[in-house]
């Protein structure tokens, strides 16, 4: 059998089609992302293109700014890299762990070379008027201008497909 001219081409033209169609939902951009505890689903998402980021937030007892530095290593496992504070209160460190070295400087409290790893954790958005912000490539997002108050969300490293995105909020869009 052989094949002329435009089958090969109506040939070509639908393998093209299936491997679009296809890499539409082949996870390829690693993200940030905030699952939604109650329905598992995305609710929002930054895309990853350095592996440092920060959190910052006031803490809920003592009212004073927090910021948690992260390193995402090969395998999406969030490293906690370094904690910056301003008060000794409930809920703070008072010295570092093993390996680690505390500083005081300018009124503030520092725990550097921190080597704490996790693969996810929750984060509960207050329905309060603190700040909860992500900071990553030099910019900041305040976090309550996309999740809920009052929600709990998990907060984890994944490879998200263009389909999963459609289904979350871009927080680089803010």
């Amino acid at each position: 059998m052989r094949i002329d001219t435009k089958q090969r081409f109506l040939l070509i033209l639908i393998v093209l089609i299936l491997i679009s169609s296809a890499s539409i939902f082949i996870p390829l951009k690693r993200s940030i992302t905030f699952i939604n505890n109650e329905t598992e689903s995305l609710a929002a998402y930054s895309l990853l293109t350095q592996p440092r980021f920060q959190i910052k937030y006031t803490h809920s007892i003592h009212l004073s700014e927090v910021i948690e530095s992260f390193e995402v290593l090969p395998d999406n496992t969030l490293k906690m890299t370094e904690l910056e504070y301003e008060d000794f209160n409930i809920g703070m460190p008072s010295n570092a762990g093993e390996g680690e070295v505390f500083v005081e400087k300018d009124g503030k409290y520092f725990i550097k070379n921190m080597d704490r790893r996790i693969p996810e954790f929750s984060i509960l958005i207050g329905d309060v008027d603190a700040g909860l912000s992500l900071i990553k490539d030099g910019k900041e997002y305040d976090l309550k201008k996309t999740l809920a108050r009052g929600k709990t969300y998990t907060f984890r490293i994944q490879r998200l497909s263009f389909f999963q995105q459609l289904k979350g909020v871009n927080i680089d869009d803010q």
